[in-house]
């Protein structure tokens, strides 16, 4: 199953409890030694993703000939339980692909030990702020990603700047197709004014502006070439087959839809806002994670693959291979904009996202949740977006 955005996030949102993290075991820069052994890696890639894996992994054993590297794929929705039994056996793998989300729950259950010696020095702030948690540190980011619009060449000359213009498109019969739920949505509620942190730098819920941001949903449903769908893969499908002009999409979605449209028909451009106001997509990282029940030499041999595989060589192979579908999480990579353009519409993106850090994530799950479940209700009309917000609010001051 590929990285879908909503499948990200979740992981992001729900795999929290109300335990306090117990002390966990830290890692150590290995020194230099003869690096030798096995290691067990897990992943859920697929496609071109995978590929890219494979080959800096087949890199590394060709540079250290002593060293085997088992890959094992683990579907999306299976990983992060596959991992937390195996590791309470004292099994499961040495290094993990995965999202951040999963992180603060890991730890809380002693799970996934603390990283130390390793430099940092380079990484962005978003990308750190998703692997550290309650002050230290439980991961390696290996790159960041958001939302942005995806448009056909073959249909669109000039993509919109702000919602306004995105709406008279649709009226002149340009099709557009939103990924219509609470957390694919939100990149709206900041074109309406709303603020994601307030001064103590803590999340918070805009009540004001996310009603706002539906009640323009709501006008923009009733247009014939605005295409409303809860359902990632329909949209996918009819963006593929020409039928959608425009989609919002994941930029892990580029790979896929520059193969099929092919590179040159595949525009990204920054999603809309109004007047002063950018849109404001959620932001995540991918990470490297480790097995705190690995010997010490296991948890040190997996950390020297980790600083392999995220070594600004082998991050410039990843992004030509995956046609600049991400961020780089170490900032001294640098990436020429005209090699690859959409990176650079992502990276202009980036700078407007919202990061949530991963002490905060818990209150985020409480207003997704009940998002999600009256995001429905307001689009069919059945509970006002005041009201909506309202009860939002509500449960996230409640928890």
């Amino acid at each position: 199953m590929r990285y879908r955005f909503l499948q990200l996030i979740i992981l992001v949102l729900i795999f929290l409890t109300s335990c306090s993290p117990k002390d966990a075991d830290k890692i150590s820069d290995p020194q230099p030694q003869s690096i030798q052994g096995q290691i067990l890696v897990w992943h859920s890639f697929e496609g071109k993703i995978k590929e890219m894996m494979q080959e800096s992994l087949k890199d590394y054993m060709r540079i250290y000939p002593n060293v085997r590297i088992v890959s094992e794929y683990i579907p999306t929705d299976q990983l992060d339980q596959q991992f937390r039994t195996q590791v309470k056996r004292g099994l499961g793998p040495d290094f993990l692909f995965t999202a951040s989300g999963v992180i603060p729950s890991l730890v809380q259950d002693n799970l996934i030990p603390v990283i130390q010696d390793f430099d940092f020095s380079g990484y962005l702030p978003t990308a750190i702020s998703h692997v550290r948690y309650q002050g230290k540190i439980y991961g390696i980011p290996t790159s960041v990603m958001t939302q942005t619009l995806c448009y056909n060449k073959k249909k669109v000359k000039l993509p919109p700047k702000t919602l306004t213009e995105l709406l008279e498109q649709a009226k002149t019969g340009y099709s557009v197709g939103i990924w219509s739920n609470f957390v694919g949505t939100f990149w709206g509620v900041q074109v309406f004014g709303g603020k994601s942190f307030d001064a103590q730098g803590n999340f918070v819920f805009d009540q004001k502006s996310w009603a706002k941001w539906m009640e323009w949903l709501k006008i923009a449903q009733n247009e014939p070439n605005m295409v409303f769908s809860d359902g990632i893969e329909d949209l996918e499908q009819g963006f593929i087959n020409n039928r959608l002009a425009y989609v919002f999409c994941d930029s892990s979605q580029f790979p896929e839809y520059s193969q099929v449209l092919g590179k040159d028909n595949l525009g990204v451009a920054l999603l809309p806002g109004e007047g002063n106001n950018p849109a404001g997509p959620l932001i995540y990282s991918r990470v490297i994670l480790f097995n705190r029940t690995s010997s010490p030499q296991q948890q040190q041999l997996a950390l020297k693959l980790a600083e392999f595989f995220t070594n600004p060589e082998q991050t410039r192979k990843r992004l030509s291979l995956l046609e600049g579908s991400f961020i780089p999480a170490d900032n001294n990579v640098h990436v020429n904009s005209r090699l690859f353009p959409r990176e650079a519409i992502l990276v202009q993106q980036s700078k407007t996202a919202i990061a949530i850090p991963l002490d905060q994530v818990e209150s985020a799950r409480f207003w997704a949740k009940t998002g999600n479940s009256l995001y429905p209700q307001v689009l069919g009309g059945s509970i006002t977006p005041e009201d909506a917000a309202a009860q939002i609010t509500g449960t996230v001051n409640q928890k």
